[in-house]
């Protein structure tokens, strides 16, 4: 008797795995929070631009009557990036798949769905720690001076923000900037008596994907275990805060981003005794940009052990 496979499944089987997919694949998805999305035509080449006008100085010079002041000259920058495709996949063997008690490959669909939450997240956390400006924790100079007593403490957050404010970074619609940090560096900072747990806000206000609370200006979202880290003198963390329009990401228009799941059919010849199947996700075009560097700053602290 032939094994019953995802071939045999209902539409319905497969529309609920698919929304398995989707829903496990953005649970992890910490560090794309807040990015400014972008959708890039299909069939229109694989590099994208982004558009950066730099603003004008302030005109204090009083008008000299009937006398029309020099012309200002706007300026501006470009920044590129160019998508690519994600994916991978598994085989099951057939003896697994008919004998599996993950009935119609739910477990191993949220599996799959982790791998490509975790893989879009990594992107985008390394596109921060690539494009950040850096500042250490402790007035330290240099990564090799930052010491496991160096946290992520009210002090360093204050600094962030007053370095994003001088660089005129711009604010979400909240009035607030973005954090993300990881276990380790959140232990110390909310055992500060100032922090604003997010389960108690007074304001309604709408919570991201991962937030914890909020302190000075910033609404701090947890990565989990996907935080940046640095062997060094001591270990060393990325906590990245940044501002409206910081970095983008970029979509492929009717690109593809979900579960794909095959059997094998009479024609195909590299599985002729129907060995095995696969599952697996793929994304067909994707990348992420930084915009503007001065608008993310990442601070670099040890963490309590």
């Amino acid at each position: 008797m032939a094994a019953n496979t995802t071939a045999t499944l209902t539409g319905e089987m497969m529309t609920y795995l698919e929304r398995t997919f989707l829903e496990r694949s953005q649970q992890m998805n910490i560090h794309g929070e807040g990015a400014k999305e972008k959708v890039h035509t299909a069939n229109s080449g694989k590099t994208v631009t982004f558009n950066r006008y730099s603003p004008l100085g302030v005109a204090t010079t009083a008008l000299t009557e009937a006398t029309n002041p020099s012309e200002t000259n706007i300026s501006g920058a470009t920044v590129s990036a160019t998508v690519a495709e994600y994916g991978a996949f598994d085989k099951i063997s057939s003896l697994l798949n008919a004998t599996s008690i993950d009935r119609a490959a739910k477990e191993k669909t949220e599996v799959i769905a982790q791998n490509a939450s975790e893989t879009i997240d990594t992107l985008d956390r390394n596109e921060l720690f690539t494009g950040a400006t850096v500042q250490f924790a402790g007035a330290k100079a240099a990564l090799s001076l930052v010491a496991a007593s160096d946290v992520l403490s009210v002090v360093e957050v204050r600094k962030a923000v007053r370095t994003l404010k001088k660089n005129n970074a711009l604010v979400y619609g909240d009035g607030y900037f973005l954090a993300k940090v990881g276990p380790d560096t959140t232990y110390d900072l909310m055992g500060d008596s100032t922090w604003v747990n997010a389960h108690t806000y007074k304001d309604g206000s709408e919570l991201y994907k991962g937030e914890l609370g909020k302190l000075h200006r910033v609404r701090f979202l947890e990565c989990s275990s996907n935080q940046k880290s640095e062997a060094s003198t001591a270990t060393v963390y990325s906590n990245f805060f940044h501002g409206k329009e910081a970095f983008g990401r970029v979509t492929l228009d009717k690109g593809n981003f979900g579960l794909i799941i095959k059997e094998s059919n009479k024609n195909d010849t590299s599985n002729p005794l129907n060995m095995f199947m696969t599952i697996g996700w793929k994304a067909d075009g994707y990348a992420v940009k930084t915009l503007n560097s001065n608008w993310i700053v990442n601070v670099k602290t040890g963490a309590t052990a």
